[in-house]
């Protein structure tokens, strides 16, 4: 007779009760092992459910996500890209753009004077 073993990792276990798929429950503490590498922790995926960002479920004592809960969290919290910056002359309204134009134009003027009286002496 032989013993026929099943492979231990966390899928084969979900794929044996049958728990299989993006909506499936998932321990945060899974999630964490799974979805990030480890690399962040329950305390985190909590944090993101009080900012509004992921939605977890309580069953006992144990709290649940799902993959796609936490696809919904990562949208939510993604940054938008930063295009290349504006110089402070294309953030200025109309009124100020030309208030700089003379402002310039006087001080040109200004210089060209000053020169020209350095020339007559």
């Amino acid at each position: 007779m032989s013993i026929t073993t099943l492979p231990n990792d966390d899928k084969a276990r979900l794929a044996r009760v049958g728990l299989t798929g993006p909506d499936a429950p998932l321990p945060l503490s899974d999630a964490c092992e799974i979805y990030f590498s480890g690399r962040i922790s329950v305390a985190t995926l909590k944090a993101e459910q009080k900012r509004g960002n992921l939605e977890i479920y309580k069953i006992g004592r144990q709290y649940f996500t799902s993959f796609n809960q936490i696809k919904v969290m990562m949208e939510k919290c993604r940054l938008p890209s930063e295009s290349r910056r504006a110089n402070a002359h294309e953030r200025l309204t109309e009124e100020a753009k030309a208030r700089v134009a003379l402002a310039s134009a006087l001080l040109t003027a200004k210089k060209l004077r000053a020169a020209r009286r350095k020339k007559v002496e």
